[in-house]
């Protein structure tokens, strides 16, 4: 933030003489922690949004929803034209019944082959030829199983289901539209874990932390705050813009809010290190900054390069420069010189 001091040079050509005596306010400088809110606008959205597909091909018959309807986990979104994956199932369930026989005919084979065996009417190569036979039979069989185990499963596919409560976001494809096998056609947002997303500059991404709380405040619901806590902070910045995307838990909401809905975040930040001076102890010289230090004991008045960060209110956070317990010089600083006597007004703040 810009700081905002009549620039004035201690030092000018016609600045005061060494030898006066002013009367000067100072303070003794310490470091203390600062308090400060961070401001970020952002928007409402849901943690989990999902793209919803059927498994099989198939022309869309049925949709059973529109944007924006509420569904329940398990309920039927749309159905795709399920007459060829029937037929399929009918085929397999045929082909089944005729492998059921054809094993039937084989046992009965077998039984008969090893009954002649035993009277040695016939070798042991027709009783292998009659068991193999066998064998093959119940092999087919169990994969015409499998087979239509499956045929029944992509009749199923054929409607889809919503994965979890929540709320039908976007629509893709028509009825009579053909789909393929895993081809997006509808998106929903889960009803549970909304969260609020901001970006915030990389100068304050590193003053927050995972699990922080933070307050809501919505364009909607007027003054009104709502508890935030900070879920996740992306840990490289945008390539648009230096920023770091930050997503919140939403504590508690209000019962109306809607997705997408905008609003900003306030973020409570601690400064350590940090000390206070009133804005008008800053001398501005040759594009560097100081103040004026006073010696407790000679009473004379010296330029101290300082760097500070921001103002707050009448306040600049000093950041380097100055030690504990130092005088500041905080009123009529203006009035005097490098190197003057002053006499010393104390500030108790």
């Amino acid at each position: 933030m810009a700081l905002s001091v009549a620039v004035l040079s201690a030092c000018s050509e016609q600045g005061p003489e060494k030898s006066v005596d002013r009367l000067v306010e100072v303070q003794k400088f310490s470091y203390q922690s600062v308090s400060q809110v961070i401001d970020y606008p952002g928007h409402v959205q849901a943690r989990y949004q999902t793209e919803l597909a059927f498994q099989v091909e198939g022309q869309l018959f049925n949709r059973l929803v529109d944007v924006g309807d509420f569904v329940k986990k398990g309920q039927p979104i749309a159905r795709l034209d399920a007459k060829d994956y029937v037929l399929n199932s009918e085929r397999f369930l045929n082909q089944i019944k005729s492998a059921e026989a054809d094993l039937k005919r084989a046992e009965n084979d077998l039984l008969r082959a090893e009954t002649l065996r035993k009277k040695n009417f016939i070798g042991d190569a027709e009783l292998d030829k009659a068991l193999n036979i066998e064998k093959a039979a119940r092999a087919g069989l169990k994969a015409l199983k499998a087979e239509h185990a499956q045929s029944i499963n992509r009749r199923g596919y054929t409607e889809l289901l919503a994965v979890a409560d929540g709320v039908v976001t976007d629509w893709f494809v028509e009825v009579g539209g053909v789909v393929q096998a895993g081809e997006v056609i509808a998106e929903m947002a889960w009803s549970t874990d909304w969260e609020f997303v901001t970006a915030l500059a990389e100068t304050d991404i590193n003053q927050i932390s995972i699990g922080q709380q933070a307050q809501l405040k919505f364009w909607a619901y007027g003054d009104k705050t709502y508890a935030a806590l900070v879920r996740e902070i992306k840990p490289i910045s945008s390539t648009a813009s230096p920023s770091y995307r930050v997503k919140l838990s939403l504590i508690d909401k209000p019962d109306s809010l809607k997705l997408g809905m905008t609003g900003h975040v306030l973020f409570s930040t601690v400064t350590d290190k940090v000390g206070l001076l009133p804005t008008t102890s800053l001398i501005q010289k040759d594009q560097a900054s100081y103040v004026f230090v006073v010696d407790p004991e000679a009473h004379t008045a010296h330029l101290q390069a300082v760097t500070y960060r921001q103002a707050v209110g009448n306040q600049m956070m000093v950041d380097d420069g100055l030690t504990e317990g130092q005088l500041v010089v905080v009123a009529g600083a203006h009035l005097i010189a490098d190197g003057n006597k002053v006499r010393l007004l104390l500030n108790n703040e």
